[in-house]
C-alpha cells in the first residue's frame, strides 16, 4: 500500500510540474486547459475549492501538486531563455503533439450533450472568446522588481489573485495574462534566478508575496467554478473541449507569427517532428491507461469511504431506534 501511494504522490507532483511548465513557458496555453488534458483538473478544483473540509488528506495532494509545480515552472523559466531562444520549433512540435492527443478521449465524452442546443452554443461562443482574447491582448508596460514600496507589493498580491484565475479558469493563459500585465520577464527572470544567493530573501519575499494572491485566487475561483461544474455538467464538458481543440491554434499564433526571433532549421525540422510524435503517443496512451484504470474501478466492488461509512452507521442506528419505538408502543 505504501508503494501504492508513494506511486500517486509521484503521479501528482508529475502532472503539477507538467502544469507548471505549461503555464510559464508556452504563451497561449493554460495550465488548466492541459490539467484538462491529464486527468487532474477537477480533482484539483474539488480539492482546492474544499481544502479546509479534510485538511489533511487535501493539504497532502496540494503539497505534492505544488512541488511538481514550482518544480515546472523552474524547468520553464529556464526553457524560455535556453530552448526557445535555439529551438522554438522543437518545443512547440511536443507542446501541440500533447494537446491533440488527448482530443480523441474528450470527444467521446460529449456523446450526451451532441443534440442540446445550449451546449454548442457554449462551446461556440467560447471559441470565438478565446481567439478574440490571443489576437487583442498585447504585452503592457514592463515592470521591474527593483526599489519596490508596500504599493508595488500590495499590487504584486493583488497580480497574485488575479493570475491565479490560468489555474482554475481553462482557456486563460499565464504567460499572456503576465505578459499583458507587464509582469512576465520580471517574474520568469525571478524564479531562474531565485537561487541567486545574492538576492534570495528579497527574491523569496517577493515570490512568497506574490503566491500568497494566488494562493487566495485559487480557493476563491474554484469554488464559484465547482458550483458551475455541478450545475452545468454537460455544458462543462462543451467548453472543456472548447479550450483544448482552439490551444494548438493559439500557441502556434503566439510562439510562431507573434514572434519575430521565431527561426526553424533543418535538424529542428526533423527533430520537431520525432517530438510532435512521441508527444501526440505518449498522451494518447496515457489516455487509454486512465481510461482502463477507471474501467477497473468501476469493476471493483465498491467500499465506503469514511464519511459514508459513518453514513450508513448513522442509518443504521436510526432504523434501530425506529424498532425500538414501535416494540414499546406496541408493548
Amino acid at each position: 500500500m505504501r508503494g501504492k501511494n508513494l506511486k500517486d504522490k509521484l503521479i501528482i507532483s508529475l502532472k503539477g510540474a507538467i502544469l507548471g511548465f505549461v503555464g510559464l513557458a508556452v504563451p497561449g496555453l493554460s495550465a488548466s486547459t492541459i490539467g484538462i488534458e491529464i486527468g487532474i483538473y477537477f480533482v484539483m478544483i474539488d480539492i482546492i475549492s474544499d481544502v479546509f473540509k479534510n485538511l489533511k488528506r487535501n493539504a497532502v495532494f496540494l503539497l505534492f501538486l505544488g512541488i511538481g509545480y514550482l518544480l515546472g515552472a523552474f524547468i520553464g523559466s529556464i526553457a524560455v531563455n535556453t530552448i526557445y531562444v535555439s529551438a522554438p520549433f522543437v518545443m512547440i512540435s511536443l507542446i501541440i503533439g500533447m494537446i491533440l492527443g488527448g482530443i480523441p478521449k474528450m470527444a467521446k465524452n460529449l456523446k450526451e450533450g451532441l443534440k442540446s442546443v445550449s451546449c454548442w452554443a457554449v462551446m461556440i461562443i467560447l471559441i470565438v472568446l478565446l481567439l478574440a482574447f490571443s489576437f487583442f491582448v498585447t504585452a503592457g508596460r514592463e515592470i521591474t522588481f527593483i526599489d519596490m514600496d508596500i504599493k508595488d507589493y500590495i499590487i504584486l498580491f493583488g497580480v497574485g489573485i488575479f493570475t491565479s484565475t490560468t489555474l482554475i479558469i481553462p482557456g486563460v493563459d499565464f504567460a499572456v495574462l503576465l505578459l499583458s500585465l507587464g509582469y512576465y520577464n520580471a517574474l520568469t527572470g525571478l524564479i531562474a534566478n531565485i537561487f541567486d544567493f545574492s538576492h534570495i530573501v528579497g527574491n523569496l519575499l517577493i515570490l512568497g508575496i506574490y503566491l500568497s494572491g494566488y494562493g487566495i485566487g485559487c480557493i476563491i475561483f474554484a469554488k464559484l467554478i465547482k458550483k458551475l461544474i455541478r450545475k452545468y455538467e454537460i455544458q462543462t464538458r462543451f467548453a472543456s473541449f472548447a479550450f483544448v481543440i482552439t490551444a494548438p491554434a493559439i500557441v502556434i499564433k503566439k510562439n510562431i507569427f507573434d514572434n519575430p526571433a521565431f527561426f526553424v532549421t533543418t535538424p529542428q525540422l526533423v527533430l520537431g517532428i520525432v517530438l510532435f510524435i512521441c508527444g501526440l503517443t505518449s498522451i494518447l496512451l496515457l489516455m487509454r491507461y486512465l481510461s482502463l484504470k477507471q474501467a477497473a474501478r468501476e469493476k471493483a466492488p465498491k467500499s465506503f469511504s469514511d464519511g459514508e461509512s459513518e453514513s450508513a452507521e448513522i442509518r443504521a442506528q436510526n432504523k434501530r431506534k425506529g424498532e425500538s419505538l414501535e416494540k414499546e408502543e406496541k408493548c
